[in-house]
């Protein structure tokens, strides 16, 4: 099993049984679900439960992500597409826009050739007019197609929008309904952002982690604060490299990278990893360099969208995203034993003190296994965090907890019943080694636990076992 994780965007070209089989035996360990095109409830459901039934049948915890839209900007106008040349006045905006936007917006502190792009920047256009406060003439800088439902990004301009939209409140409603594992908010600007979305899941007596996008400047000038307040970051390449400027990327994806180790956290990187294998069933080299990047930086999870989703070979983007994080793993085990995170951590505690220990004498030992014992999921993170060379089995009672670490790099999990005794624990952890024939007879293992058993936050026990 790879150590870093694969996210798959689900749309028409994956969402059936036979596929989400295919995709999770080809290496897929989360599933996200796209809000922003996602509308029809039953057929959310639909999905959930498809995942659930295969992912039960295949017998693999795979959890479910929803992505939150938040105040994405994008076109609605009534065409399919729109063919555009270089010089073209438009007008955008609400009314008879030629190009309609999702969100009724301001303009009246727009200047006049500021830049608008739309789909991911392909196509970019100048402000020509403000014709009023909420309808722009705006002339293209080249030529392009314009599909509806395509992003629309202004780029450092401030805009008065909401955390989330009417739209968002109700998909997150819908996601506590479905137990989802894990929610992304998209264009996440403060640490603040994440009150609102945290008082409905309080309101409705649900709590589930919550990832920020990272897609805006605002969000990049406030990395600190965001990374501390929110449980992960996804960096969101496509919007982030619209807004700052694809020269920015490499670095600011570099900088949330070590800050999510310092603090942490999971930290995801998406768009356009594969991109040319929407069309195509090979990738580009520097498409391979970039999952390798991402692996040798310590991410813990590398997501498909497009590929997956819409693209004509899902199951082999799958496939060659596997096979590249699976080489490149090798060759940084070999050389470096996945070593390098364990000194940015900025807050230590017992758990993440305990948890440090343990990797050290893994190393020290030349163990390959680390059990880790957990309620909640946070003694098998804080383990994730060092980044041992040994596999990682996070033993939970909580199903939930069991589908949610599968997003954590290098958690392998299995759900277990409750213990009476430390002593009942340790002949179980045995037992399951021996059945699964992880281990041969005199070879140790490290199992980290908390005592007594059963209660969440109590890690505090280290024990070096050796298989009889």
């Amino acid at each position: 099993m790879n150590k870093t994780k694969i996210i798959a965007t689900l749309g028409p070209k994956s969402d059936k049984s036979k596929e989400i089989g295919r995709l999770i035996a080809n290496g897929v360990n989360v599933f996200r679900l796209n809000m922003s095109h996602i509308n029809d409830y039953l057929e959310l459901k639909r999905i959930v439960e498809t995942i659930r039934k295969t992912s039960n049948d295949l017998d693999r915890h795979v959890g479910v992500l929803m992505d939150i839209a938040g105040p994405k900007i994008r076109v609605k106008s009534d065409f399919k597409q729109l063919k555009v040349k270089k010089g073209d006045l438009l007008t955008i905006g609400s009314g008879n826009s030629d190009l309609k936007i999702t969100l009724n917006l301001s303009f009246q502190n727009i200047k006049i050739d500021s830049r608008i792009k739309v789909d991911d920047g392909k196509i970019s256009f100048s402000v020509n007019k403000v014709i009023t406060k909420r309808r722009l003439e705006i002339k293209a800088l080249n030529d392009g197609v314009i599909q509806q439902g395509k992003g629309v990004n202004f780029p450092n301009i401030k805009l008065d929008v909401p955390v989330l939209t009417k739209k968002d409140i109700k998909d997150i409603k819908a996601g506590i309904r479905l137990d989802v594992d894990w929610f992304a908010l998209s264009f996440v600007r403060s640490k603040s952002d994440i009150k609102p979305f945290k008082k409905i899941l309080k309101d409705n007596k649900c709590v589930k982690p919550i990832i920020a996008k990272i897609e805006k400047p605002e969000a990049v000038k406030k990395l600190d604060s965001i990374i501390e307040s929110f449980d992960g970051v996804l960096v969101a390449r496509g919007d982030l490299a619209v807004e700052m400027g694809y020269g920015s990327v490499p670095i600011i994806q570099k900088r949330i990278t070590y800050l999510c180790h310092k603090y942490g956290k999971p930290v995801i990187l998406a768009t356009q990893m594969l991109e040319s294998m929407i069309y195509n069933d090979t990738p580009t080299r520097a498409e391979v360099n970039d999952i390798a990047v991402a692996v040798e930086q310590g991410c813990d999870a590398v997501m498909l969208s497009a590929e997956t989703s819409v693209g004509k070979f899902p199951i082999e983007s799958v496939r060659i995203m596997s096979k590249v994080i699976s080489n490149m793993e090798q060759e940084i085990s070999n050389f470096s034993n996945f070593k390098g995170t364990n000194p940015l951590i900025a807050k230590i505690d017992t758990q993440v003190s305990m948890c440090h220990s343990a990797s050290n004498i893994t190393s020290e030992l030349n163990a390959k296994l680390i059990i880790a014992m957990t309620e909640s999921g946070s003694s098998a993170i804080s383990m994730s965090l060092f980044r041992p060379s040994a596999r990682i089995i996070a033993m939970s009672p909580n199903e939930s907890v069991s589908k949610k670490l599968s997003l954590i790099w290098g958690l392998e999990t299995e759900y277990i019943k409750d213990f009476k005794s430390t002593d009942e624990m340790i002949l179980s952890v045995n037992k399951f080694i021996k059945e699964n024939k992880i281990l041969r007879k005199n070879d140790q293992f490290i199992l980290i636990a908390g005592v007594p058993v059963g209660v969440s936050g109590t890690t505090n026990m280290i024990r070096v076992e050796t298989i009889k």
